[in-house]
Formats: structure tokens, C-alpha cells, sequence
């Protein structure tokens, strides 16, 4: 069972559950929406997880949100989870539980088999229900004194405006929009003009988020994924607009990681760095 090992993604508004191996093939998988009760969401980890006993001698999470030392979920916007302690919940049957945030997943699996490998000083970014991030400096997933590079929650104009998932995450944009990012796009992909100007004005923000991170960390490359990066089509030159004129170098390396289960995978290489 070296070989396999059983990942959980937990996201906000769908979970995975997948059996992935070394080729990063899934052997096994399943995609259901994550419960919003908290009760729920306890069982719903712990029966899913049944199904896996015997298939990997390990646990292999990926969520969305921060936790203590312990595996207590200490932020998860989008989820009914804080106060819980994964570690215990996902233990039942299974030898060790390995549990990282999904932007790190996600900057993991772009390190690894994704478009940061042998990349030194890099940023990923996970962009769908929410934004998740991970930094890499010198070839390593930065993580502070363990909850750095929470990117999505940058305040990028005063305090009253919020932070940069609240938005343009997938959550605000249904809030604003009336429609989910996916609606968003299919409406866009039809030539529906306002469901275009709203991408422009999304990649505006995105654009001077992105000058922002470059002030920070100066990456080579900034990779962004998640159901967002398929819409890139539509932001890309309002956010290149900001980029210009809002950075030293007036210019960024982006590009495009594209693929439904990079979170997933990238929780193979968990307990590598």
C-alpha cells in the first residue's frame, strides 16, 4: 500500500475523497457537496472515510482552512468546522493523519508535477469557492510559524472593503452576481456581455492583488488554479492592466494550472516539506 495512499480534499462546497497512487492516477474517487451542519459534516468525514480502511495505511487531508499543532481547525470560512479536531475525526482505522491547508496542497502538487517544479521562489494560488495560496521560497512551501501564505485574506484597501476573497471568491461573486462563478462563465463563454464585464471587473481586482504580491515576495512565477483559472480567457487583460502600471517590473510570469483534482494530488507529497 506504499504505492496508493487516501487523500481527502475538503473544500467549501465539495469534498473528494480519492484513492490517488504514485502516478498521481485517482484509482478511486468520490466528489459530494460538503455539509454546512457541523454534525453532519463529522459523520459524513468518518463513514466516507470507512470506505478506504485497508486501501492505505495512511490519511492524507487537505482543507479548507488552518489548524493548531493538535489538527484543531482554528479558521475555516467556509465551513462548519472550527473547534474540530481533524485528527481525531479522521484517526478512526488509520495508522497516522497528515492534514494541510489546500493552498498548500495545491502548492505542493505545482512543485512537485505542476508548473512551479524547479521553480526556487514562486506563488500558487487556488482560486474557487474561496482563494487559498502557498509560497515557495527556496524550493520549499513557506509556512511561517504554520499559517503562513493565507493569501486570500490580504485586505487590499481599507478594512471596510474586506479581503480579496470576499471580493472576488466564488462565494461573493454569487452574492453580487446572482450566479456562481461556473454560471458566470458559461454565461461569458455565450458572449452575454454583462457576465464579461463582470470577468473585466474581477480581473482588475485580481490584477492589483497580484501587483500587491509581487511587492511581497517578487515570485518568477505566480501559478493560479482552481474553477477560476478556466475563466482566465476573460480576466487576463484587466488584470494585465493593473499589473503594468501597478509594478516595478511592470510585467508577470502567470500561468495556468489546469486540471479538476490538483489539490488532491498534491496531498500525496504531504510530510516531503
Amino acid at each position: 500500500m506504499v504505492d496508493q495512499k487516501f487523500c481527502i480534499d475538503i473544500g467549501g462546497t465539495k469534498t473528494i475523497f480519492a484513492l490517488v497512487n504514485q502516478r498521481l492516477d485517482i484509482i478511486k474517487s468520490e466528489i459530494l457537496p460538503t455539509p454546512k451542519d457541523r454534525k453532519d459534516f463529522i459523520k459524513f468525514i468518518r463513514d466516507n472515510s470507512e470506505k478506504y480502511k485497508g486501501l492505505s495505511d495512511d490519511v492524507f487531508i487537505s482543507i479548507a482552512g488552518r489548524f493548531d499543532k493538535k489538527g484543531r481547525i482554528i479558521m475555516a470560512p467556509n465551513l462548519p468546522a472550527v473547534g474540530l479536531n481533524m485528527r481525531k475525526i479522521a484517526a478512526n482505522g488509520f495508522r497516522k493523519v497528515y492534514i494541510e491547508n489546500d493552498g498548500n496542497c495545491f502548492g505542493l502538487y505545482s512543485l512537485y508535477r505542476g508548473k512551479l517544479n524547479g521553480v526556487k521562489n514562486g506563488i500558487a494560488l487556488v482560486w474557487g469557492t474561496g482563494i487559498g495560496g502557498a509560497v515557495v521560497s527556496d524550493g520549499k512551501i513557506m509556512r511561517g510559524n504554520g499559517t503562513a501564505s493565507e493569501l486570500g485574506h490580504i485586505a487590499l484597501f481599507d478594512r471596510d472593503s474586506g479581503d480579496v476573497e470576499s471580493l472576488i471568491g466564488g462565494k461573493a461573486m454569487k452574492a453580487k452576481y446572482g450566479v456562481d462563478g461556473e454560471a458566470l462563465h458559461m454565461l461569458a463563454e455565450k458572449g452575454d456581455l454583462s457576465a464579461i464585464k463582470a470577468f473585466q471587473d474581477i480581473g482588475r481586482v485580481f490584477g492589483r492583488y497580484l501587483s500587491s504580491l509581487s511587492y511581497l515576495f517578487d515570485p518568477e512565477v505566480i501559478v493560479v488554479g482552481g474553477s477560476f483559472a478556466n475563466s482566465w480567457k476573460f480576466i487576463k487583460k484587466s488584470a494585465y492592466s493593473q499589473i503594468r502600471t501597478g509594478t516595478i517590473r511592470h510585467s508577470m510570469n502567470i500561468k495556468i494550472e489546469k486540471g479538476k483534482y490538483n489539490v488532491i494530488k498534491g496531498c500525496y507529497f504531504l510530510g516531503r516539506t
